[in-house]
């Protein structure tokens, strides 16, 4: 009898294997948002770096603020920036020894909570960041560097990481910066309004190019194309004020920096416009953010929108403009993307209440790989 029970339980298991490898993952992407509370890494993090630590066909992308309150605001005490820079290390150690691609960008708190002083807080982070992965990890893109955006410009930029699938990365706070004295980055000789341009004409470029030679691409940036969180203010008396009355000298002076980032603002509406109107053209385009502190996901068309923010805050969905397919404020966790070999994209929602992987979706079906 006993023989007889062992023998069924190899079956099983053998056939449960098999079953794993009908359709092989190619390739997966971990993405977390919001994860700069504390010197201690968020649970959310720490799940996900058990996650993905033996997934070298992979790779991790912090989607900005990753450095509560004001990233490495210069201004700062000594005291201060010491305690900001462990915020960020104690992150990156939690991925010693992972063998994937590794990619960080930037979000409004890391431009100092949007300050005059936000691109040399950028500027600082980017060599922290790049430094110490050049120094103490193993990840693919180490030597081409980890900052995934040049600090201070709006991207984007480009990394192939299979052969159907290119992650496209934008600094989306470059748009919603405004300060009269430190302005934002510009490419050589070129105006804001022409750097901007250029950026929305290589963002097209690249989408264009990778539809050509069928592959997809995940557009990841901080800030969301649609959220039903807090950042949905539309008619707030003091924001109205601020946004479309003779107040806005207030915007000149960057004095309006915590208005700016809610959607109805006019510069992220503007952020908003110019990058769907590109998107929107090219079927099955993949939009990533962080910003919103929980875990949505929309599909728009043929867009889909991911926001994974809940790394290391929590807050609860208060609207309900835009239909959802799915929403989570009741825990912190993080989505992970799957491009598997039969040419299906799955979606997969990770807690730390559930401790692992609670949801999963189809977002489409590209050609097989071969």
């Amino acid at each position: 009898m006993r023989t007889i029970i062992v023998f069924i339980s190899l079956v099983f298991l053998t056939s449960v294997r098999l079953c794993a490898q009908v359709d092989p993952i190619l390739h997966s992407v971990y993405l977390i948002g919001d994860t700069g509370n504390d010197t201690i890494p968020s649970a959310a993090l720490q799940l996900l770096a058990f996650e993905a630590f033996d997934d070298t066909n992979s790779t991790v992308v912090l989607l900005g603020d990753n450095i509560y309150p004001q990233g490495l605001n210069p201004r700062l005490s000594k005291t201060k920036t010491s305690i900001a820079q462990r915020k960020l290390i104690a992150q990156f150690e939690l991925f010693d020894g992972y063998r994937g691609n590794f990619c960080v960008i930037p979000g409004n708190h890391d431009w100092s909570s949007g300050k005059a002083s936000g691109k040399k807080a950028i500027e600082a982070q980017a060599i922290l960041t790049d430094t110490w992965f050049k120094a103490h990890s193993i990840v693919k893109n180490r030597e081409k560097g980890v900052f995934a955006t040049p600090p201070g410009l709006p991207g984007p930029e480009m990394l192939a990481v299979s052969n159907a699938l290119n992650l496209v990365f934008l600094d989306s706070q470059w748009w919603l910066q405004h300060n009269l004295f430190e302005p934002v980055g510009k490419y050589p000789g070129l105006s804001r309004k022409a750097t901007r341009a250029k950026a929305l004409l290589r963002l097209d470029s690249i989408l264009s190019a990778s539809a050509t030679k069928g592959q997809f691409c995940m557009v990841m940036a901080h800030h969301p194309l649609y959220s039903n969180g807090k950042h949905v203010h539309v008619n707030e008396p003091m924001r109205s004020l601020i946004n479309y009355t003779p107040l806005q000298i207030f915007g000149l002076l960057g004095l309006n920096r915590y208005f700016s980032q809610d959607l109805p603002q006019p510069r992220y509406r503007r952020y908003r416009r110019s990058v769907e109107s590109i998107l929107s053209k090219y079927p099955n385009t993949v939009y990533v953010a962080g910003h919103e502190h929980a875990m949505e996901y929309f599909e728009i068309d043929s867009l889909h929108v991911i926001v994974s923010g809940s790394g290391s805050k929590k807050t609860e969905l208060d609207r309900y403009r835009y239909p959802a397919r799915f929403m989570d404020d009741l825990q912190n966790g993080f989505f992970r993307v799957t491009v598997h070999q039969s040419g299906k994209v799955l979606l997969h929602a990770f807690g730390i209440k559930d401790r692992g992987e609670y949801w999963k979706t189809e977002l489409f079906s590209l050609p097989a790989s071969r």
